[in-house]
C-alpha cells in the first residue's frame, strides 16, 4: 500500500553537499574556450556579475554555432554542486534561465544551482508564423529538435568545471510542453547529460501533435464556409454537463474528475430539445456535433483515428476556442506555422492556410516523414537507466493543448519495452486531475516536482504521494492566460510569454487547498473524515480503468524502441547522418 501522503522534502532527503566557491574570477570565465567541450565554435562569449536578491551570480552568455544562444548563471557564494537546465515552451526562440514546479525546493529557492537556458537555435516569438521560419534552415531544425539543449549542457558543465574546479555532482533537466519533449529527448538521445529529469505534458508526438491534432481543433470546429461553430462562451455549458453526469471518483463532489477516462460523453447531455428557442443552457445540434468531434480527435472520412486521443472530459474550460465565428484560436497559430515551415521535409508556405490541410493517409505520411528527427517517443530508456538516471513524468488531465492520453501511451510503451518492474525502478508517472496545460485549471496545479526528483536521485528516496495545491491566484508557471480561475481569456488566445529570466525558483503561493497525487495508476480518494481540502485526508486507490489501455490509431506505431535518427545538413538540405 502506498503511503497516504509524503511529507514535504526536507534537507535530509537530499545529499548533504557543501558549498563550493569559485577558483577563478567571473571575468576570466568569459575567456574559457568552450569549443572543444561542445564540438563547435562559440561566438560572442562574455561574462558579467549579476546581482540578485539571492546573491551574486556570474552570468555567461554566448552563441554556439550556428545560432544557439545560451546563458549560464553560476552562484558566486553558495553553489552546492548542482546544475539545472530548464526547457523552453512553444517553439522557444528566446533564452531564459528559470525553473518551474520547484516553488518549495529549498536549494532552488536559495539560488544554489548553476542554472542555464537556451533559445533552441533561433530567435522569435514562442508561437506564430514568423517563428516557424527557422524551418527553412536544416541545421536550425536539428538544433530545435535535439541538439541545442545537449550542447548547452556541455557548455554549462565546462564553465562549471572551470569556475569551481570541479564538475557538478548532480545535473537536472526540468521542462513542460515542448520543454517536456526536450526533457524526454535528453533521456532518449543523451542519457548521460542528466541524472534527474522532470518531463511535464511532453509534446513527444511533435509531428502529429502540431499538425493533425491542432489542425483538427480548428477544422473540426468549422462550417464549410470557414466560420467556427463552438465558441469560447459556450464551453461552460459543456463542462457543467460533464461534471453533472460523471463521477469524480474522489469521494468529493468538487467538480474535479479524478479519473476522466471513465467518463464517456453523451451528446444527449447537452443537446437542446428540437424546437427549443432558448439555447443559453444547452447546445445546438451543430454545436454538439462539433464538441463530439473535438473529443474524438482527428480522423479520416471513414472514422479511422489519426491521433492517440483528443482532450478528456473535464477539460472543457481549458479549450482555447475562438471568441467569434471569424476569430482564430491558439491551435490555428500552432498548426499553421508547423505544417508550413517545420514538420514537413519541404517548406510549403501556402500550407499555413489550414483549409488546404487534408486528413488522409498521404498527409499523415508527409507530416511524419521527420518523426525520427522531432519526436521523443523512443521507449528504449535502458541507456538512461544504466546511467542511473531518474525520470518523473507528469501530465494534467484537463490539458487541452496536448492530450494526456499521449503520455499514457508513451509510459505504457516504456513498460512494454523494459518491463513494468524495471520501469518502476527509475520512472514515476503522475496524472494531475483538473489541471490544464503545464498549470492552471480547476484542479490543484501548484506542485513541486524538483524536490522529490532530487530526493530520489541523490538519496534513493522513491517518490510516492506528491502534494498538489490550489492557490487564490492560480498557478501560471509559463505565463499562460490571466483569466479568472485559470480560464483562457476571451478568444482563446493563450499568449505564452514566459516569466522573466532568473537563476532561482519563485516561491509557492499560499495554498488554499491541497490534494495528493499518486504514481500511476493510483488515484486519490477521500478517507471520509476531516477537511476535504487537506491532502492528508486522502488515500490511494487503484484506478478502475482497465490496463493496459488499448490505442489503435495511425499515430500508435510512432511510439516504440530505437525510432530516432541523427541528422545533418548537406548542401542546404536535411539528411540522415548514417555515420552516427
Amino acid at each position: 500500500m502506498l503511503p497516504a501522503l509524503a511529507t514535504p522534502a526536507q534537507a535530509a532527503d537530499r545529499a548533504a553537499l557543501p558549498a563550493v566557491t569559485p577558483v577563478i574570477s567571473c571575468e576570466a570565465l568569459g575567456h574559457v574556450d568552450l569549443a572543444l567541450a561542445v564540438g563547435a565554435a562559440v561566438h560572442g562569449q562574455k561574462a558579467a556579475l549579476l546581482q540578485t536578491p539571492k546573491g551574486k551570480f556570474c552570468k555567461v552568455t554566448g552563441q554556439i554555432a550556428p545560432a544557439i544562444s545560451f546563458e549560464v548563471d553560476l552562484p558566486m557564494e553558495h553553489w552546492t554542486q548542482r546544475f539545472l537546465l530548464g526547457g523552453c515552451g512553444g517553439l522557444c526562440g528566446m533564452t531564459r534561465v528559470g525553473v518551474s514546479n520547484a516553488g518549495a525546493c529549498v536549494p532552488a529557492l536559495n539560488g544554489e544551482f548553476v542554472m542555464a537556458g537556451d533559445d533552441m537555435g533561433h530567435t522569435g516569438p514562442m508561437m506564430g508564423l514568423a517563428q516557424g521560419e527557422f524551418g527553412k534552415d536544416p541545421q536550425k531544425r536539428i538544433d530545435f529538435a535535439y541538439r541545442a539543449n545537449h550542447v548547452t549542457a556541455l557548455a554549462a558543465k565546462a564553465l562549471t568545471a572551470a569556475f569551481y574546479g570541479q564538475a557538478p555532482k548532480y545535473s537536472y533537466f526540468v521542462g513542460c510542453s515542448d520543454g517536456g519533449r526536450e526533457a524526454l529527448m535528453e533521456a532518449q538521445r543523451f542519457p548521460e547529460d542528466f541524472d534527474g529529469i522532470s518531463a511535464g505534458a511532453p509534446a513527444g508526438l511533435f509531428t502529429v501533435q502540431n499538425s493533425f491534432y491542432h489542425a483538427w481543433n480548428v477544422r473540426g470546429n468549422q462550417r464549410a464556409d470557414g466560420t467556427s461553430i463552438l465558441l469560447q462562451s459556450r464551453v461552460g455549458v459543456l463542462h457543467d454537463a460533464v461534471i453533472q453526469h460523471c463521477d469524480t471518483l474522489s469521494g468529493v463532489k468538487d467538480g474535479i474528475l479524478e479519473e476522466p477516462r471513465t467518463c464517456h460523453f453523451d451528446p444527449a447531455w447537452v443537446r437542446c430539445p428540437a424546437g427549443q428557442g432558448d439555447t443559453s443552457h444547452c447546445l445546438t445540434a451543430e454545436e454538439t456535433q462539433a464538441a463530439l468531434r473535438l473529443y474524438e480527435g482527428a480522423m479520416d472520412a471513414a472514422g479511422h483515428p489519426y491521433i492517440i486521443g483528443g482532450p478528456l472530459p473535464g477539460s472543457e474550460l481549458q479549450w482555447a476556442l475562438p471568441a467569434t465565428e471569424h476569430g482564430e484560436s491558439m491551435s490555428n497559430g500552432i498548426a499553421a506555422s508547423a505544417v508550413a515551415y517545420i514538420i514537413p521535409a519541404q517548406v510549403d508556405e501556402k500550407a499555413a492556410d489550414l483549409t488546404r490541410f487534408r486528413f488522409d493517409d498521404a498527409s499523415f505520411a508527409r507530416m511524419n516523414e521527420l518523426a525520427p528527427l522531432y519526436n521523443a517517443e523512443n521507449t528504449n530508456l535502458r541507456p538512461f537507466h544504466k546511467h542511473g538516471g531518474r525520470l518523473i513524468l507528469w501530465h494534467g488531465l484537463a490539458d487541452q493543448s496536448i492530450s494526456p492520453l499521449n503520455t499514457i501511451a508513451y509510459y505504457q510503451g516504456v513498460q512494454r519495452e523494459m518491463g513494468a518492474e524495471q520501469t518502476d525502478s527509475f520512472l514515476k508517472f503522475y496524472l494531475l486531475p483538473g489541471v490544464g496545460h503545464c498549470g492552471n485549471g480547476e484542479g490543484f496545479p501548484q506542485v513541486d516536482f524538483l524536490s522529490p526528483l532530487m530526493a530520489w536521485t541523490e538519496t534513493g528516496i522513491t517518490p510516492a504521494a506528491i502534494r498538489t495545491e490550489r492557490t487564490a491566484q492560480g498557478s501560471e508557471p509559463m505565463g499562460p492566460p490571466s483569466g479568472a480561475h485559470g480560464k483562457p481569456p476571451a478568444g482563446g488566445q493563450i499568449h505564452m510569454a514566459p516569466m522573466p529570466s532568473q537563476p532561482y525558483a519563485r516561491p509557492n503561493a499560499t495554498a488554499t487547498a491541497s490534494r495528493p497525487v499518486y504514481p500511476y495508476p493510483y488515484i486519490a480518494q477521500y478517507g471520509g473524515a476531516g477537511d476535504v481540502n487537506d491532502a492528508r485526508n486522502y488515500r490511494p486507490v487503484k484506478s478502475p480503468v482497465p490496463l493496459p489501455m488499448t490505442f489503435t490509431s495511425h499515430a500508435t506505431p510512432l511510439i516504440g524502441p530505437d525510432n530516432q535518427k541523427q541528422y545533418g545538413s548537406l548542401n542546404g538540405k536535411l539528411v540522415v547522418d548514417s555515420a552516427r
